[in-house]
Order: structure tokens, then sequence, then C-alpha cells
């Protein structure tokens, strides 16, 4: 949703809708350096904990642009480019260490798919909720993101509970 509001904000913060390119801009050069720091520390982090980190800090960033404040809007994107980088290089990790060698470009394929669908109906969710109101799109897109890491807790919870039921 932060990508599909984007011209919105760049309309309503920056001046100009074609200055949402800079929102754009920012939150790549962000995922660019943050991928960059952590490939110098690879065993820093699990993949997991990145995923489930990167997740907090995405709601937080969509939270702080549903401010509409132009200077929380800096931390905003740079939070959600590192955010997002992170992840997928994250996500990347755990779909070559868990997916079979003779298996992998058909998951990695079809996980290429299933990013490119979810991204489609946020775009097509995002774009009516933000004509309503763009604090509103970018809380609901928190609000996605807090869930999706509540998700993540409940599932890695009752899966070591099993695991440990089982040894």
């Amino acid at each position: 949703m932060l990508i599909a509001c984007s011209p919105l904000i760049g309309e309503r913060m920056l001046g100009g809708a074609d200055r949402g390119a800079i929102v754009l801009s920012g939150m790549a050069a962000s995922a660019l350096a943050a991928n960059t720091v952590l490939s110098r520390y690879p065993r820093l982090f699990r993949p997991e904990t990145i995923i489930w980190c990167s997740t907090v800090v995405l709601a937080t960033a969509l939270l702080l642009a549903a401010a509409s404040q132009p200077t929380l809007l800096i931390p905003a994107v740079v939070m959600a480019g590192a955010a997002e980088g992170t992840q997928l290089t994250a996500l990347f990790a755990v779909r070559h260490r868990e997916a079979p060698e003779h298996l992998r470009g058909r998951i990695f394929t079809t996980g290429a798919s299933l990013k490119i669908t979810g991204f489609a109906c946020g775009a097509a969710v995002a774009g009516p909720i933000a004509t309503w109101s763009l604090p509103g799109a970018l809380a609901a897109a928190a609000g996605v993101e807090i869930l999706a890491a509540l998700t993540f807790a409940a599932i890695t919870v009752t899966t070591s509970h099993a695991g440990a039921r089982a040894a």
C-alpha cells in the first residue's frame, strides 16, 4: 500500500504527485544500505528473526507515514526501505535453506508469483482506501503488518511447543 500511496504522499507532503518518486527512491536506497550492512555480518541474525523484526519495523514505518507529518516521512521511508529490503533477502535465505534442491526453481517461481499477486491485491485495496483517506490506507497497511507479525509469532510458538512435545 505504501508504494501505491506514494503519489498521494508526494502530493500532500512533498508538494507534487511526481515527488512520490522521492519516496520510492528513498526506500530503494535504504533497502540497499540495510542489505549492505547485513551482508557484512551474515550470521548476526537468523533469517526468521529478520522476517519478524522487519514486519514490525514496517508496521511502525507505515504508522509514521500515516501521521501525515513531513518531518516523520523521512524516518518512515528509511525504516520501510530497510525493512522491505532485509525481509526479502531473509525470505530468500529461508527458501534456499528449506527447499529441496530439485524443487528450488519451482518454489522460487511460485513464491515470486504469490508476491506479485499479493502486491496487486494490496494495490487494488489501497487505491479506493487512499482516495477516501490516505492516513487510513497507511494505517490499514500497518494493521496488516501487525496481523502478519502476530500470526508469525503464534505459528512459531505452536511449532516450538509441538517440537518440544515430540522430543
